[in-house]
């Protein structure tokens, strides 16, 4: 069967994979801090990224990291 490369699926797989590396990247195990990271469909077919429930230590990280890419004037790109 041939990967399917287009679609809703295929870009929550590309979402879901672009965040676990770079959540890699900035320091986290995500196999550990973030175990239910996944990608799915909600419930009208739009591409969802799973995260799943965090401990306290992982989301006080995670903070850290949004509050200092944010002083640093990292923001989410605007469409």
């Amino acid at each position: 069967m041939a990967e399917q490369n287009s679609g809703p699926e295929a870009d929550a797989q590309r979402s879901a994979d672009r965040l676990a590396l770079a959540l890699e990247d900035v320091g986290f195990d995500v196999g550990r801090a973030f175990p239910m990271l996944g990608d799915g469909l909600s419930r009208d077919g739009a591409p969802v990224v799973e995260l799943g429930r965090v401990s306290a230590t992982v989301a006080a990280g995670l903070s850290t990291v949004l509050s200092q890419a944010a002083q640093l004037g990292i923001a989410i790109p605007s469409n």
